[in-house]
């Protein structure tokens, strides 16, 4: 796991990260009461990694407890990496003073300099796979589907026909953000092209889905909401946002869809590329209205087919 790597252990020796996913490393409630915790008992007993940025901050600590007659040994790690990305977070100064301190009463510290986003693939990498592993849902009861039941080749074809469609006028290289990926369907179009998105969902059932069949990578993927986009990257950071099926759209929940918008603009770059897909009319006429308002640039293009199912409207446009 690149997490052991990064923390320069061994694939066999066991992690604990207090948090339930990615998106929790942005507020670290359950790391800062654990640290505290430490901090309150006395300090640190056992072996310390401290893993700082380039700029000299704490990034990461991972505390060993040695193995007992009732639990085996293993590494609490507590991170700082996510706090720091998009808004900063008020988490991240609370997670330095105690760190400093924890730091102060220990006495074994192995200290390396890494970088954040290397961090950052290592913990998307741990999550997905916890995640598929069945460690961050109590009682999952989904059932196995296999990779026929699921994946549908005239879906994917239909974006193929699209894409073909669209010609020139869909030309996206650097980072590419996806939202609303489900279980990366419309990924498997993309990658056809070339493009290896960084996918995101809300529904953490249809992500594990896409990570069990290999569709989407556990380094490339975390289960997140799209509202809160700047909460995790830095304005700017997309060269594209992409994202195909958004619906359901209608006039009740539009400020839902106009914060997704208003935050994919905020982390794409000034000129970068926006790619939406829904299935009516009605929706794309919402979504352009949204657009509209937030200054983005684009055209709507009728894409109906007599199935009239996937993929029926398109925006294609760019942020001025």
């Amino acid at each position: 796991m690149l997490l052991h790597q990064v923390l320069g252990l061994k694939d066999d020796e066991n992690l604990f990260l207090p948090e339930e996913g990615y998106s929790s490393l942005n507020d670290l409630y359950q790391t800062l009461g654990f640290m505290e915790q430490i901090t309150e008992s006395g300090g640190v007993d056992g072996e310390v990694r401290a893993m700082r940025d380039e700029s000299g901050d704490t990034i990461c600590l991972a505390i060993n407890n040695p193995g007992t007659e009732d639990y085996p040994s293993f590494w609490a790690v507590f991170i700082n990496v996510v706090p720091r990305a998009g808004i900063k977070s008020a988490a991240a100064g609370q997670f330095d003073t105690l760190a400093s301190n924890l730091l102060q009463s220990a006495g074994d510290v192995i200290s390396n300099v890494i970088s954040s986003q290397e961090l950052e693939v290592a913990l998307r990498e741990y999550f997905s796979i916890a995640l598929v592993e069945r460690q961050l849902c109590d009682g999952c009861v989904k059932p196995n589907e296999t990779y026929e039941m699921v994946y549908l080749d005239i879906r994917v074809q239909r974006l193929d026909e699209l894409f073909r469609k669209l010609g020139d006028r869909f030309d996206v290289s650097g980072r590419v953000l996806e939202i609303c990926c489900g279980n990366g369907m419309a990924t498997l179009s993309l990658e056809k092209l070339g493009i290896s998105p960084l996918t995101t969902d809300y529904d953490r059932c249809q992500v594990c889905q896409g990570l069990e069949h290999r569709v989407l990578k556990p380094e490339r993927t975390i289960v997140m909401d799209a509202t809160r986009l700047t909460d995790f990257f830095d304005g700017g950071s997309f060269d594209a946002v992409i994202g195909f099926m958004l619906g359901t759209i209608y006039s009740f929940n539009k400020d839902i869809w106009a914060a997704m918008m208003s935050e994919s603009l905020k982390v794409i770059k000034p000129g970068g590329t926006l790619l939406f897909t829904v299935n009516k009319r009605e929706e794309m006429d919402i979504l352009k209205e949204v657009l509209d308002g937030l200054g983005a640039v684009g055209e709507v293009i009728d894409n109906t087919d007599e199935n009239g199912i996937y993929d029926q409207w398109v925006y294609l446009g760019r942020k001025n």
